[in-house]
C-alpha cells in the first residue's frame, strides 16, 4: 500500500503534464456560457436545471481527453497500466467536479433554500460523465491519439440520444415531481455500470500471442 502511495504521489506530476488542458479548459469556459444565463438573474428552475445538464455533458466530453495515455508515457513509466489510467481519470475527474459544483452554487444561490435538487442533478450529471469516460476508456486501450478521446462524447451522445425515446413519466430527465423521485433512482443505479466498464478497459493490455498481460507498459 505504501509502495502504491508513493507511486502515485511520483505520478502526479508527470501524469499532469501529458494531459491536453486545452479540451477541458474549453469545455468549463462553455458550461460557464450555458450557465450564464441561469447565473445572471433569477429564471425558471427549469433552464437552470438544463444549463447545468449541459455543463454536465460538456465538462464530461472534456474530461474524456485526459484518458488518452501518449506513447511517450507509457516507454518512460515503469509501472502497471491500471494505476496509470486511474490516475488520468482523478486528475481529469476532480476539476470537472469542482467547476460543476461552482456553477450549481451560483445557478442556485437565486432560489430559496433546495431550489435545485443536488442529489438528483448530481445522479444524472454523473452517468452523463461516467458514461464518456468508459467510452473513451475503452477506445484508449488501441488509440494514442486525441481523436481517440472523441469515442467519449460519442457514447454520452448515445446515451442522450437512448433516452429521448423514453417520454412521458418514463423520461429519466423529470424533476420535480413524484415520478421523478422514482426515475433518479435508477440514475445511481446506473452510475456503476460505467465504473465497471473504465474498470476493464483500464487493466493491462494483452498479448494475443502469448496470452498473458503485456506487461508494464
Amino acid at each position: 500500500m505504501l509502495l502504491r502511495i508513493r507511486q502515485v504521489r511520483l505520478l502526479v506530476v508527470p501524469v499532469s503534464r501529458t494531459v491536453p488542458w486545452a479540451p477541458p479548459a474549453t469545455a468549463a469556459g462553455l458550461s460557464l456560457l450555458a450557465c450564464l444565463p441561469a447565473v445572471a438573474g433569477a429564471p425558471a428552475p427549469a433552464s437552470q436545471v438544463w444549463a447545468l445538464r449541459i455543463a454536465a455533458f460538456l465538462l464530461g466530453a472534456g474530461a474524456c481527453f485526459a484518458l488518452v495515455e501518449p506513447m511517450t508515457l507509457v516507454a518512460v513509466t515503469p509501472t502497471r497500466r491500471w494505476l496509470r489510467q486511474w490516475l488520468r481519470t482523478a486528475v481529469a475527474v476532480a476539476p470537472a467536479i469542482a467547476v460543476w459544483l461552482a456553477l450549481f452554487a451560483l445557478a442556485s444561490r437565486s432560489l430559496p433554500a433546495n431550489g435545485l435538487p443536488l442529489a438528483e442533478l448530481a445522479a444524472e450529471a454523473s452517468v452523463c460523465a461516467l458514461t464518456g469516460l468508459a467510452g473513451a476508456a475503452v477506445a484508449a486501450r488501441r488509440g494514442h491519439s486525441r481523436t481517440t478521446a472523441l469515442a467519449g462524447p460519442a457514447a454520452q451522445a448515445g446515451l442522450i440520444a437512448a433516452t429521448l425515446f423514453l417520454t412521458g413519466r418514463h423520461s429519466p430527465w423529470l424533476l420535480s415531481t413524484a415520478e421523478a423521485a422514482t426515475i433518479h433512482h435508477w440514475w445511481t443505479i446506473a452510475a456503476p455500470i460505467p465504473v465497471l466498464i473504465m474498470g476493464a478497459a483500464n487493466l493491462e493490455a494483452w498479448s494475443p500471442r502469448a496470452g498473458r498481460p503485456a506487461g508494464r507498459g
